[in-house]
């Protein structure tokens, strides 16, 4: 009897192992496309690790159903509205994956920016991922894109205050005293005030920005050393710890099978 049930236990071990190993294995396959304040992927889902990133996410499913989890249970549909700081993790087949800076003028028409389904056409889908492979303006065809997909009007009228801070963020000024003298405000102030505006912690944002940055330049052809150093990063290893932090998998397996675009 213990040699039959030790082979039992052999055996359901080698399966979990073997399924642990599929899954770890499975990789990102596809193409990114960068833009100021936008960011789509388009391709096959791959293993991803808990994570939460400075950014708006749209996950649609183009073959089937995408699922995203989070600590509170589980959305499962054709499209699924991600808000910027939620802990998740997603999968699916064939996706886009849609990145709005909160920021961005996209993100600020947005009506609604809680977690859940949300509804877009199919056809708008389809127009999205044929002009994703155009050799137009890349930028106008994302902007355009999501705008469409997701029925937006026009952002309402920004704060004076917020443009002025948004420049000077994409400038390279992060520091929170800086930013403050800007728009005439005490630092614990402006601290409050930019969660405010934007529903995320000036550090936090700043964090993806580098990122953002260190990526943009990945896709230009730089080094990873050398990306990092340029987006205020200390080494390529602070680069990849922030980079499977925020988006759920190390830099190297991601970018394996997924081509970038920085047109």
């Amino acid at each position: 009897m213990a040699l039959r049930w030790h082979g039992i236990l052999t055996l359901e071990l080698a399966d979990e192992m073997k399924t642990l190993a599929d899954t770890v294995t499975l990789r990102w396959k596809g193409h990114a496309w960068l833009s100021p304040g936008i960011a789509v992927f388009y391709g096959r889902s791959g293993h991803q690790d808990w994570h939460h990133h400075q950014a708006h996410q749209i996950a649609l499913g183009i073959e089937s159903s995408v699922t995203v989890e989070t600590p509170e249970g589980s959305e499962v549909g054709d499209a699924v509205f991600v808000p910027a700081g939620v802990q998740h993790r997603l999968s699916g087949n064939t996706i886009i994956s849609v990145y709005l800076d909160v920021l961005s003028d996209e993100a600020r028409a947005l009506p609604d920016t809680k977690l859940g389904q949300i509804e877009v056409d199919t056809a708008d889908v389809r127009v999205f991922t044929e002009a994703l492979n155009s050799t137009g303006e890349i930028d106008l065809e994302l902007r355009f894109g999501v705008r469409r997909i997701l029925r937006l009007t026009d952002p309402p009228l920004a704060d004076s205050r917020l443009s002025l801070v948004s420049a000077a963020l994409r400038g390279g000024l992060m520091g929170r005293d800086e930013l403050a003298a800007l728009v005439h405000l005490s630092p614990t102030r402006f601290s409050h005030w930019f969660v405010e505006q934007t529903g995320l912690p000036l550090r936090s944002y700043a964090k993806w920005l580098r990122l953002t940055h260190a990526i943009q330049l990945l896709a230009g052809g730089w080094q990873m050393t050398n990306a990092a150093h340029e987006a205020g990063f200390s080494d390529s290893a602070h680069f990849s710890r922030t980079f499977r932090a925020l988006l759920g998998i190390d830099p190297s397996s991601a970018l394996a099978e997924v081509r970038l675009r920085n047109d």
